[in-house]
């Protein structure tokens, strides 16, 4: 599975543990105050996520990078220092 996909899961899953362990946890209708605590939840929980992704794609790319270099130092002709 992709990292970014790996994640978006994991955030999707946190969002929705976060939804229904509250409604189960509180058998009656939730205040404006408790509501908002859980919008607070869920976006840190996405920013946490992003952040995450964003970080993996920036590894991914200086790997790709120092792969990418080595090979090409590696192609180049060294001049013989023998005539």
């Amino acid at each position: 599975m992709h990292v970014l996909t790996r994640l978006n899961v994991i955030a999707a899953a946190v969002l929705e543990f976060t939804r229904t362990h509250t409604h189960v946890q509180r058998g009656f209708d939730m205040t404006e105050d408790e509501q908002r605590k859980i919008r607070e939840r869920e976006e840190i929980a996405a920013r946490v996520a992003a952040f995450r992704a964003t970080q993996e794609k920036f590894k991914r790319e200086r790997d790709e990078y120092f792969v990418s270099t080595l090979d090409n130092a590696r192609k180049v002709e060294r001049p013989s220092l023998w005539p």
